[in-house]
């Protein structure tokens, strides 16, 4: 029996998708067969906030999941919704480098680009975060793929001197060689979840002996045990740290028109969440940090560690304390005001007891937290706004 894992058609879906079929046949020994699913992303042009956001470009793919035309599906994480889907279960592989690179004519850096030069992303965020630190830039919305953009900056015919991508995926095309500088987390913080690839399966695959598919010609065959599937393609320190950054974006309510990034890392049995609300021109920029000590041992291994099954109780105890980060990273920023500067939704802090290790540093973007600090900060091309303003 074949395992069908379903992919959007581009170029970086699909090799993307070829990594993680290449670890289910490992883990399973069964054949995988890749079924390209066009998604509304696909065939619509303008930019993501036209089209209603990332999720347009997982619809498809998770009807495809539900009505058994494959049986797992492979996602950018960042392009998933932070609700969970009824019937499908999450998992998160190792993470690939977060973080934002910037390609540009000449081996230019965000230093040395020329003044009013010409920078291209689709991102708000990417977009927000330049012009904190280089107001002169011509910061320009631009769509494609990763071969399009590429050429508009490094191409015969280039218009552009300068566009912003992600690390991850030019790692995976082996584009690497088109990076002029991979730019500071705490210069530009990456959208939460970057980086990082998210598969589902149904939920109902799990626990194979308690549900049955029906046939087209009326009979039903038992679905398929991809348990073991789970177990191996999860990696605990990704899943703590995508788990915060997806659990800030959520408090905060924040679409894909929102210039919010987040960046958390497991070290030293410690789960660290630094995240940044900026207004959309630039011209301020909110930071905050926190940390929060995690089990020694979970699920089995060290928290710095991958590969192990998953332990109920420690594991759901951990994924508690880094959802609670999030929102206590999320809540500190609406408090001093992020709803001000960027078009969220969420209005003010939810309340309430978190089990967070120690206060947060709030801190200016390009400067090194320290955990010695708990003073706001507004960066940007602005003057520091007074936190009582708030």
């Amino acid at each position: 029996m074949s395992i069908r894992v379903g992919t959007r058609g581009s170029a970086l879906a699909t090799t993307q998708t070829g990594l993680v079929a290449r670890r289910i046949e490992q883990l399973t020994g069964h054949p995988v067969e890749i079924v390209r699913i066009r998604t509304e992303g696909d065939v619509r042009s303008g930019s993501l906030a036209s089209m209603g956001g990332t999720g347009v470009f997982v619809t498809a793919l998770r009807e495809a999941l539900l009505d058994g035309r494959c049986d797992v599906a492979v996602h950018s994480l960042k392009d998933l919704p932070t609700g969970a889907a009824e019937g499908l279960t999450l998992v998160t592989p190792e993470r690939e480098n977060p973080r934002d690179v910037l390609c540009a004519r000449n081996g230019w850096t965000l230093e040395t680009l020329p003044r009013g030069a010409r920078v291209g992303t689709g991102s708000p965020r990417r977009a927000a975060q330049l012009l904190a630190v280089r107001p002169d830039l011509d910061v320009l919305d631009i769509r494609g793929n990763v071969d399009t953009r590429l050429a508009r900056a490094l191409g015969p015919d280039a218009d552009l001197d300068a566009v912003v991508l992600a690390y991850a995926g030019l790692s995976r095309l082996g584009r690497l060689d088109a990076v002029s500088e991979v730019i500071d987390v705490r210069v530009m913080a990456p959208a939460p979840g970057q980086g990082a690839l998210g598969v589902e399966v149904r939920t109902a695959d799990l626990s194979p002996l308690s549900s049955f598919d029906l046939l087209p010609d009326g009979g039903t065959r038992q679905p398929l045990d991809l348990a073991e599937v789970v177990a191996g393609l999860d990696h605990l320190p990704t899943r703590l740290a995508v788990l915060a950054e997806r659990a800030l974006l959520a408090r905060l309510e924040a679409g894909c028109a929102a210039p919010v990034g987040a960046h958390a890392v497991v070290e030293d049995d410690q789960l660290r969440l630094s995240a940044v609300v900026a207004r959309l021109d630039g011209g301020q920029v909110l930071t905050h940090s926190a940390r929060v000590a995690l089990p020694a041992v979970v699920g089995g291994h060290s928290a710095g560690g991958a590969g192990a099954p998953r332990t109920a109780g420690a594991d759901d105890a951990s994924d508690a304390l880094a959802r609670a980060l999030g929102v206590e990273v999320a809540d500190a920023l609406l408090a001093g005001g992020a709803a001000e500067l960027a078009p969220l939704r969420a209005t003010g802090p939810g309340g309430g007891s978190l089990p967070v290790a120690e206060a947060s540093a709030l801190w200016a973007p390009g400067t090194a937290p320290t955990d010695a600090a708990d003073e706001l900060t507004v960066g940007g091309t602005d003057a520091p706004v007074n936190p009582e303003q708030h």
